[in-house]
């Protein structure tokens, strides 16, 4: 796999908004905030436009990807906001030129669908972290030294929790780790984006999904055996999944229900995803889970 140079005190992170937009003062803010950490911060030449609900037309939008990705300026890419708009965008790409120019690209929720086909089809290890309105106008100390932990380490290291992990099964297993949320990883399946599961390890998180809707998601991959080429899962954040009736199964029984029969290590309560704090979770490197000792490692750097 492809990887960035790691990011220091000084380089520049490029601002880019894939999907949804964000007021100007919330996004000037974050500018301050990433600055106030010693990062200088530099905004994608249509960060501020608006279409529909998008920042900007789907051209424009995906015309800032790449030109970060071009430009030798910008040391990092990371996503102003998540919200939709990354389907619309992921096929024009300039993958061959991201491949000779490799950086540290970070996002999560919507942005899900571009570190499918950044890892997949570019080969460069991405980063499911904090995003400019979304993290860095409230910031925290623990998401902030998550963030700089993967971002800056070139060795092997355990991924901190910021609570305790927990095992659906025992055991452990080894793979690389691939995924984000899990409805748009689902709007990926059929297209040419679709997630390769085949000896991986899975992470989804979700947020404001009853939980009626994250059984049809995980019975769908159960039906198309994409769960059984898995050797591992991590359940991120699953924010506000509730069941829409009494009726309903309660979150941790329907998945215990739909993933235990399984029989790979399985472990929960780790917090990246649509929560403060937020943990950093590189995606496209090996690592390990390990269900009895309640730990993810990394077996290799994410960053060079």
């Amino acid at each position: 796999m492809l990887k960035g140079k790691k990011l220091k005190k000084g380089d520049t992170i490029g601002i880019v908004a894939p999907a949804n937009s964000g007021s100007k003062d919330k996004v000037l803010s974050s500018k301050k905030k990433l600055e106030n950490l010693g990062y200088r911060v530099k905004f994608g030449k249509h960060i501020f436009d608006t279409w529909h609900s998008f920042a900007g037309t789907d051209k424009n939008r995906v015309s800032d990807i790449n030109n970060f990705f071009k430009d030798p300026e910008i040391d990092a890419i990371m996503c102003l906001r998540g919200g939709y708009g990354s389907l619309r965008i992921v096929e024009d790409l300039d993958i061959e030129m991201i491949k000779k120019n490799p950086k540290i690209f970070i996002g999560y929720s919507d942005i899900t669908t571009l570190h499918s086909a950044l890892n997949q089809k570019a080969g460069l290890v991405t980063f499911h972290g904090p995003m400019a309105t979304s993290n860095f106008f409230d910031i925290e100390k623990i998401t902030v030294d998550s963030f700089r932990e993967s971002v800056e380490n070139t060795q092997p290291r355990e991924i901190i929790n910021t609570v305790k992990l927990r095992s659906i099964t025992g055991g452990k297993a080894c793979g690389i780790v691939v995924g984000g949320n899990l409805t748009t990883i689902m709007g990926d399946m059929g297209t040419p984006n679709e997630l390769d599961f085949e000896g991986k390890i899975l992470f989804i998180e979700e947020i404001r999904e009853p939980t009626y809707k994250i059984d049809r998601a995980l019975t769908q991959l159960l039906n198309s055996g994409k769960l059984d080429q898995l050797n591992g899962i991590i359940l991120g954040d699953f924010n506000n999944c509730l069941p829409a009736s009494e009726y309903d199964m309660p979150l941790m029984d329907l998945v215990e229900d739909r993933l235990k029969g399984l029989g790979i290590p399985i472990i929960y309560n780790f917090k990246s995803g649509h929560c403060k704090p937020m943990v950093t979770l590189p995606l496209g490197i090996e690592i390990e889970i390990d269900c009895d000792r309640l730990t993810i490692r990394s077996l290799e750097g994410a960053v060079r």
